[in-house]
């Protein structure tokens, strides 16, 4: 049995050792294949020799021997999944993320060109998003089917067809970020899936994991910085900021989600939000508008607003319409239909919300539960509890869960309160 500290180790220099190996094999699958024979080695071996004085070196070293025997012997070799599976139990970028500032800085440049392999112009948008949230922030499969609303197997499968798709290429030509600009938009995407995992996480142990957050904006910071000209780096850093300056005021001490209009917004973090605002206006400065942009400006108007009733809505449901035309997917509909609720009434609301424009509305787990709390305004009691009790099923965490419970407890009691709880 491989002693816990010689897993820690490992999992400490695991995604750094990648980076290296990656350098000198320039094919993701083969850096992978190298890295894993050189992990089954120190579990090994480890137990009975002691750990090295240098993990790191080690791994280096032995990983390196594995690649060129391979090549020596031009011929491929079976993966070792129980090893990487082993480590994504825990998640050692999300340790890292909390490092000092220099280790943080190098770590984040080699993080960056490990997502940029993933994000090869071969894959989908889907494919590269969850081969890089998978292999290199392990996070498992399960975590990725809700991130992805799809069913854990077909998630299994999509992993499967990215590495085959990565093998078949073997180019990693492009994972030096100033000559990948074609992968920038993927990058863009699997930073800000990352972020959403960490900002409202699946696992019913923390409904949010600030570590991840940290990452995901050090990782949106680092690519703003190589292409200090993309006005949607610009504003994926912005919304990200804009998000993460509230997250003290998004639990309470109990450790319970508070929904946006009742947190305590002094705890909001000013200086955040003065930045993220001033990226934005930078971003829009250059006059070719996106989908995070837009994004970030909803959050800048909630961000501004002094109190949750000062809420400009009709000006959050026209860029609602905005984002709608970049990014035309339930999210974004069941979203807007909530903000033209606010805006303009219940009956509009779920007029837009019934109008799913011929995409899968209802598959999307947060529109039962904006459905019931505006039928709940409409007074249409009796279907608004059977969307609440949808959404119980649907729910991402048991804290989630819990609250929508809450919320049928009260609609039972007649004290409906006002639309859906926001986070």
């Amino acid at each position: 049995m491989t002693p816990p500290e010689h897993a820690e180790a490992i999992r400490r220099v695991y995604p750094r050792v990648l980076a290296k190996i990656l350098g000198l094999t320039r094919s993701l699958a083969d850096a992978e294949d190298a890295v894993q024979d050189a992990v089954e080695r120190a579990l090994q071996t480890w137990p009975d020799a002691g750990a090295p004085d240098s993990a790191e070196a080690w791994l280096v070293t032995v990983a390196r021997n594995a690649h060129r025997d391979r090549l020596r012997r031009a011929k491929s070799t079976e993966q070792h999944g129980d090893a990487v599976a082993t480590l994504a139990e825990l998640c050692p970028w999300a340790r890292i993320a909390t490092a000092e500032a220099e280790v943080l800085r190098t770590w984040k440049d080699e993080l960056l060109r490990l997502l940029f392999a993933c994000c090869h112009p071969a894959l989908e948008d889907g494919e590269s998003a969850a081969l890089a949230l998978s292999t290199l922030l392990g996070l498992s499969t399960s975590e990725l089917a809700l991130a992805f609303v799809v069913a854990p197997r077909s998630m299994e499968q999509r992993l499967t067809r990215a590495r085959q798709r990565l093998r078949e290429q073997g180019d990693v030509d492009g994972t030096a970020p100033e000559l990948a600009r074609d992968r920038v938009g993927a990058v863009l995407r699997t930073i800000h899936l990352l972020f959403n995992e960490g900002y409202w996480s699946s696992t019913n142990a923390e409904p949010i994991r600030a570590e991840l957050c940290r990452l995901a904006l050090g990782l949106a910071c680092s690519l703003a910085e190589v292409f200090p000209h993309d006005p949607e780096a610009m504003g994926l850093h912005s919304l990200l900021l804009f998000h993460d300056a509230r997250r003290d005021a998004r639990l309470d001490d109990a450790g319970n989600p508070v929904p946006l209009p009742e947190q305590d917004r002094t705890r909001w973090d000013k200086l955040a939000i003065h930045t993220a605002t001033q990226l934005l206006e930078r971003a829009l400065a250059l006059g070719r508008a996106g989908p995070f942009q837009t994004e970030a400006a909803i959050l800048a108007v909630h961000c501004r607003a002094r109190t949750a009733d000062a809420t400009e809505w009709a000006e959050i449901a026209a860029l609602y319409a905005l984002l709608e035309r970049f990014r035309p997917t339930p999210a974004v509909r069941v979203n807007r239909a909530f903000a033209v609720t606010r805006a303009e009434g219940a009956e509009a609301g779920l007029a837009l919300l019934e109008d799913d424009g011929g995409m899968d509305v209802q598959g999307y787990p947060y529109f039962h539960l904006v459905r019931g709390a505006i039928l709940e305004e409409l007074g249409r009691v009796a279907e608004a509890r059977t969307s609440l009790e949808h959404a119980v099923e649907r729910s991402r965490n048991a804290h989630e869960a819990e609250q929508v419970r809450a919320r049928i407890a009260r609609l039972e009691s007649g004290r409906s309160q006002d639309g859906p709880r926001e986070r």
